[in-house]
């Protein structure tokens, strides 16, 4: 949840949003010629919005999106303030709660994201020194902060942390006790780190999601990709160690976290608003997609790969270079494999009868096309193989 220095009427967002959206749209090459899609408000304009957020942590005063019924149910639910939605999703004659209608809601909220959250982004100062402003950085006992590291405002490191050479600590970063923060490691503005972790060279944690609006441009035939301000931050919890050139985007509006004493390897992508759970591991080359939910104990195993949206039940096992693009895999310790991915025994039934029977059928097929009869494909198919012995006769 994003909440606004100072609240806002519905109307006045409307007006922000419209007027933001022509203009960015402009410097992102939107056509002169073509009209921007209209954005229209429902209900009272005077309604009061004291926050943005998603529809999962929507309530009063709260102004979430909803892109179809059932996100838009789960709004009068919360009993949200506002909601954005497409023109045709309020029904006629239903009561729905005071609506921004626009084609793609996602687009309206992250352009309110980029007005309303710009409070909380850093402004750097030119000239900055290692300690960007030194009295409002609380050092715990025995921190050690290491030549050529850079420190921002407001930051705060625990008892007998260390951060090594090179590395950077935005605005706002927390840290807890017995941490160590490799050289170069990077990160940014907000990120909270619990007690006991280590994050290692080049890893980056808390950059920008990947997240992009889509608006066609009808002139030109393009279609721009409008990004989406992402607010929210990352938390690691405690014992949770990171491993070098791993990222770690930062949420839209809530949080990613990391479950306690969970470790994730080198080279490893997790996107924004991912809850990854206790005491898992995530092995090199994992890439999961924004907004996957992976429960306790879970292991990803090298070069596996999870599609945004995808929920993984605790204690589930996926194997090397297996893959799910969508759904769920459930909970229990079992292995999968296979993309998508499969109970492993079932993954390697279909493997080794595909290795053997789908020669077979090809076979089969090549034949029939040309055999005129029955017994004349019978024939052909049983017939052995050029270089191969014939074991028919020795069974007789």
């Amino acid at each position: 949840m994003l909440p606004l220095q100072t609240p806002r009427t519905l109307g006045s967002l409307a007006g922000l949003a419209e007027a933001r959206l022509k203009e960015r749209l402009g410097l992102l090459g939107w056509s002169p010629e073509a009209e921007s899609p209209p954005l229209a408000l429902t209900g009272p304009a005077d309604t009061e919005i004291k926050a943005l957020a998603a529809v999962d942590e929507a309530g009063p005063g709260v102004l979430t999106f909803a892109v179809s019924a059932d996100f838009l149910n789960r709004a009068r639910e919360a009993s949200a303030a506002a909601v954005i939605v497409p023109p045709g999703l309020i029904e006629a004659g239903r009561e729905a709660p005071p609506a921004l209608l626009f084609p793609e809601p996602r687009l309206i909220f992250a352009v309110l994201l980029d007005i309303l959250g710009a409070y909380r982004r850093p402004r750097p100062t030119a000239g900055e020194a290692i300690f960007i402003e030194r009295g409002s950085v609380i050092l715990g006992r025995e921190t050690m902060v290491a030549a050529g590291a850079c420190i921002g405002r407001g930051v705060k490191i625990g008892d007998r942390t260390v951060v090594g050479p090179g590395a950077v600590l935005e605005d706002g970063v927390e840290i807890g006790r017995d941490c160590l923060i490799h050289p170069r490691a990077v990160l940014r503005w907000g990120v909270r780190v619990g007690h006991g972790c280590q994050i290692h060279s080049g890893a980056v944690i808390g950059e920008d999601g990947f997240g992009y609006s889509q608006c066609p441009d009808p002139l030109s035939g393009r279609l721009i990709h409008y990004k989406n301000e992402h607010l929210g931050g990352v938390v690691l919890e405690d014992d949770v160690e990171v491993g070098a050139n791993a990222c770690i985007d930062r949420g839209l509006v809530a949080d990613t976290v990391i479950g306690r004493g969970s470790k994730i390897d080198n080279l490893v992508q997790i996107g924004h608003n991912c809850r990854l759970g206790r005491d898992c591991l995530v092995v090199s080359q994992v890439g999961v997609g924004g907004h996957s939910q992976i429960g306790d104990r879970v292991f990803l195993l090298g070069q596996a790969g999870l599609g945004p949206g995808v929920t993984v039940g605790q204690d589930a096992v996926l194997s090397a270079q297996s893959g799910l693009g969508s759904g769920r895999l459930p909970a229990g310790r079992r292995l999968w494999s296979g993309t998508p991915a499969k109970a492993h025994e079932e993954n390697y039934r279909l493997q080794a009868l595909g290795a053997s029977q789908l020669p077979k059928a090809r076979k089969f097929f090549q034949l029939l096309k040309k055999s005129l009869t029955f017994d004349e494909l019978r024939s052909a198919f049983l017939a052995p193989e050029p270089g191969k012995k014939d074991f028919s006769e020795d069974k007789k």
